[in-house]
């Protein structure tokens, strides 16, 4: 039998357990976030919330309020409501408090606290600013009867709202890098690897059940999901890789490749990433975006034939940019050469063989040279353009430019110095 109050229940004398009616739909569209150091606790509560009718991916949860402040500004300020434990220490929820009534994003998400039967602490939770509090044990009736308090105080979010924020959520730049917090708990149980070689292989197909993540260096990383898609990115230091196995993405194959000289690896087994997840829930909404983000900005497509127009197409693991540069020198042609690698995009301008422009993101000329000359991988596609006119970037022969990009890769010296 549910632990649910009836839907429709009428009003009567102050000592009835029942809250009063409420409307249901409305309540189940709060974005709603527990915080409990419990994760039995908080899994008792997100189901009585679901029953109703909330969807699972809007009851989020975190184990302390600072986890939790991570959480709010990694959902982009999209929470109602926060129901925590007020008077455990380790969970810190005053502060959490003080926290999101200070700040203009945060200051209207309803609070519900939880406290123990100790006056002092329910007159600190409702000084502090806590819309509604509750004395443990609590139990499904209260928890519902506070949500419903507050969402009479907020405008109900439509499924259409929810459509429309989630969509403009989705247009901004999502962060992958790692937080202080998680970073600590990683480094506490995870391994270290030194890796003083630049190219060097250092993961692959046995290894895609652990989460990786860089301490120092660049490492340049292709994925292959189940579906078949591969998708390349970038790794720099306090970015994971391989943390998509963790979210339900099925990995058939992971390669990664340093791409300096010196690179510090960290990394966690399957096991203990488990147990990490679970006591910083926050961890499966930093995973899962990261996860979405590379598949939409770095899936690798097929690179566009042009055969028909005499160009030509590759990657450079099989033509090395240098020995690509040297091979457009000796056919003299004029045209552009594209190279993309990680989801880092460089186009140069070449007049007779000779390279004239580079350019990739905000950089211009020899600095575009350096960089790619440290890429592990990518892909490569010339297009002949007789009639093509620009800026003259690249003042020296290409050649001793990329060697000399060569010997500062070489020696570990960043590419943009």
């Amino acid at each position: 039998m549910s632990d649910l109050p009836p839907r429709h229940w009428k009003p009567g004398k102050p000592h009835q357990s029942e809250p009063p009616a409420f409307n249901r739909p409305a309540v189940a569209l709060l974005r709603v976030l527990l915080v409990d150091n419990l994760a039995s606790w908080r899994a008792k509560m997100k189901s009585w919330i679901t029953e109703i009718g909330a969807k699972a991916d809007d009851v989020l949860e975190a184990s302390t309020g600072d986890e939790a402040l991570e959480l709010i500004a990694h959902e982009q300020f999209n929470v109602d409501a926060i129901v925590a434990e007020f008077d455990d220490e380790s969970v810190n929820a005053s502060e959490l408090l003080a926290q999101i009534r200070s700040k203009k994003e945060t200051a209207q998400i309803g609070f519900v606290a939880m406290c123990g039967n100790d006056p002092a602490a329910i007159r600190e939770a409702r000084s502090s600013g806590a819309n509604e509090v509750l004395v443990k044990p609590v139990t499904v009736v209260t928890l519902l009867s506070a949500l419903s308090a507050i969402q009479r105080t907020l405008k109900p979010r439509t499924d259409d709202t929810r459509r429309r924020l989630q969509e403009a959520a989705s247009q901004r730049p999502q962060s992958t890098k790692m937080s202080s917090t998680i970073a600590q708990e990683l480094r506490a149980a995870g391994k270290l690897g030194k890796y003083s070689k630049l190219g060097a292989v250092i993961a692959a197909g046995p290894f895609l059940n652990r989460l990786y993540w860089v301490e120092q260096g660049t490492i340049f990383v292709r994925e292959t999901r189940a579906d078949g898609t591969v998708v390349e990115y970038r790794a720099t230091p306090g970015r994971f890789f391989g943390e998509a196995a963790f979210v339900g993405e099925k990995l058939l194959d992971l390669r990664a490749v340093t791409e300096t000289p010196l690179t510090i690896l960290g990394w966690q087994e399957a096991e203990a990433v488990a147990q990490t997840m679970q006591r910083l829930p926050i961890l499966t909404h930093y995973f899962k975006t990261i996860t979405t983000e590379r598949h939409r900005n770095n899936t690798v497509g097929d690179m566009p034939d042009e055969s028909a127009m005499d160009g030509m197409n590759g990657s450079l693991e099989s033509l090395p940019f240098p020995d690509l540069i040297q091979m457009i020198g000796v056919t003299k042609k004029t045209g552009t050469l594209r190279v993309d690698s990680a989801g880092d995009s460089a186009l140069l301008h070449v007049y007779g063989g000779i390279v004239k422009h580079a350019e990739c993101g905000n950089r211009q000329g020899d600095s575009v040279l350096f960089r790619i000359c440290t890429w592990a991988g990518g892909r490569f596609s010339f297009s002949p353009q007789p009639d093509l006119q620009g800026p003259h970037t690249v003042m020296g022969d290409a050649g001793f430019v990329i060697m000399e990009g060569l010997r500062r890769r070489d020696a570990g010296t960043p590419p943009d110095t």
